[in-house]
């Protein structure tokens, strides 16, 4: 209630009282929301529609990015990339690493009121485990004992897996071998806790705003699909301290694929937020870094492209290896003049396993050479080409600079092929087109999250390329402590995956600029690019 609803108050307090008005109107408190319903809502630009909110089947940042708010596993990363308690208020590790004790909250609750439980770990990880789910991430959960026979189906008992409930709120976790990154594992999407009573129900379909149970500050209130989310704060979020609870009176969350749009509405004050992910192209972003809204985050990320091995003509590595050779990606930063920074390495600078002399560096008489070898002197006689991509302004880009060099350079055509976010995906699972554009953000902040990726059973290696060497070092390398010994075997493992068979072709890494209405304040994106809305308000 504002200090008018008393009526102890006299008129002579009035310039206290009014004082008192607009701080709690500008706190997100009544008497704002009252006059102004919407001024406290959060309005941001996702760029597409989420592909899927399951947790178990997210793999991309556009559903990421939904679900965080809405869901808290055992832990979560701050904004330093380091795990702090979530859904666990504690826990133990064993000396040898292998036993993990976590100790979860007794408040803990889901959106419906309902206690969050150990069950609700052992029935999400269970079904993550099951192949039918068909978690991409499942490999995660292959750290837990028995974990990856279970999904292999040469165990058939669940309880022989290393997960188990010693009451409603302990949950005791064996791993397969020493983890040193489990803590940061524990905070990914397929990890999170799902309530079984809701998925049995409703099937696909739990995902839905009306059925959706969260665990974190927010709660889905609606989904218009390729339209809008509407989050609004979740009022049984265990963080029960007010400076703790959610201090927006929700978050709107549109699905513009058009960059520009996004830009207009911003300076429209039609959004709050936008950022260069999704919603600012890249010829613009030198002239908002000028905005006092603005601000940056160097990110762990690096956009590739990708070849489908099995598909010609890039079932040849002299031809991949000649259209890696023939990309000079000192285009990308003076053409897109964005923060881009051209990378031969799969692995970003400032994680251990990062050598800048990784990869095909530019050398076009190499790709000449190479393409000739492979019987295409010149380019004659060779097959055009196409380029897979999503629908947005600076993929598009991208793509027509790789275009106009392959074209400069080998003198081959690549048509582009632009398609929305949800066939792309489609296409990959099932039939990956023969050259394609992706991003990679790391999961954690380990090299090994860039490094799994293209793991012969990894569900997000869309090359089709299976390499039984390259598998054996990067899981050696995961439980070495060593950083010398690990850079080695990263070394070894990239000259595979970047120069011998040149799977893929590393393009640029690249920094997160976004802009931010004054009027908010509490907003962090970490280098994972992931937002972390929790300490979202309104500035006093």
């Amino acid at each position: 209630m504002t200090p008018f609803g008393h009526k102890r108050y006299r008129f002579g307090r009035f310039l206290v009282a009014l004082l008192l008005l607009v701080t709690v109107a500008g706190c997100g408190g009544t008497a704002q929301q009252s006059r102004h319903p919407g001024a406290s809502i959060f309005r941001m630009n996702l760029g597409t529609e989420p592909p899927d909110l399951d947790p178990a089947k997210t793999d991309d940042l556009t559903s990421f990015t939904v679900l965080l708010p809405l869901m808290k596993g055992l832990t979560q990363l701050d904004a330093h990339m380091k795990p702090q308690p979530a859904m666990a208020q504690s826990w133990e590790v064993s000396p040898d690493g292998l036993r993990y004790t976590f100790h979860l909250r007794q408040n803990a609750r889901w959106s419906d009121g309902k206690p969050v439980t150990a069950d609700d770990f052992l029935f999400a990880w269970q079904r993550a485990l099951t192949p039918a789910t068909g978690a991409p991430y499942v490999f995660f959960l292959y750290e837990l004992k028995n974990g990856k026979a279970y999904y292999e189906g040469k165990i058939k008992d669940f309880a022989q897996v290393g997960v188990h409930a010693r009451d409603a709120h302990t949950l005791i976790v064996d791993l397969e071998r020493p983890t040193p990154f489990f803590l940061d594992l524990a905070a990914a999407p397929v990890m999170l806790p799902l309530r079984r009573d809701v998925v049995t129900r409703y099937g696909e379909r739990f995902t839905e705003a009306r059925h959706f149970l969260s665990n974190g500050a927010y709660r889905m209130a609606d989904w218009t699909h390729e339209e809008k989310i509407r989050l609004v704060p979740n009022p049984h979020f265990y963080e029960s301290a007010p400076a703790k609870r959610p201090q927006v009176a929700g978050i709107d969350m549109y699905m513009i694929n058009d960059a520009n749009t996004s830009v207009v509405m911003y300076e429209n004050n039609e959004l709050d937020f936008i950022e260069t992910t999704t919603s600012i192209p890249s010829f613009d972003v030198r002239r908002l870094r000028k905005s006092p809204d603005c601000e940056s985050t160097v990110l762990h990320r690096i956009n590739y492209f990708g070849f489908n091995v099995q598909k010609p003509p890039f079932n040849n590595p002299k031809v991949r290896q000649a259209f890696a050779y023939a990309l000079d990606r000192s285009y990308y930063p003076r053409l897109m003049q964005s923060g881009q920074r051209p990378m031969t390495s799969w692995i970003t600078p400032g994680l251990v396993g990062y050598n800048p002399h990784m990869g095909l560096s530019y050398n076009p008489q190499k790709a000449r050479q190479l393409l000739a070898e492979a019987g295409y002197p010149d380019g004659k006689g060779f097959p055009t080409v196409h380029l897979s991509f999503q629908t947005l302004y600076d993929i598009q880009k991208e793509a027509e600079i790789a275009q106009y060099l392959w074209k400069k350079n080998l003198n081959v055509d690549v048509r582009l092929d632009n398609m929305e976010w949800k066939v792309l995906l489609s296409k990959l699972d099932e039939d990956p087109p023969q050259l394609f554009r992706l991003g990679w953000f790391v999961d954690y902040p380990d090299a090994d999250s860039f490094m799994n990726v293209f793991l012969s059973d990894s569900g997000n290696n869309h090359t089709r390329w299976k390499n039984s060497r390259y598998d054996a070092l990067v899981q050696q390398a995961v439980t070495t402590l060593n950083p010398q010994q690990r850079q080695r075997l990263y070394d070894q493992a990239q000259r595979l995956l970047l120069e011998l068979d040149t799977a893929i072709i590393p393009v640029y890494a690249t920094e997160k600029t976004y802009l931010v209405k004054p009027r908010f304040q509490g907003l962090t994106i970490n280098s994972l690019n992931l937002p972390d809305f929790d300490q979202l308000r309104l500035k006093p």
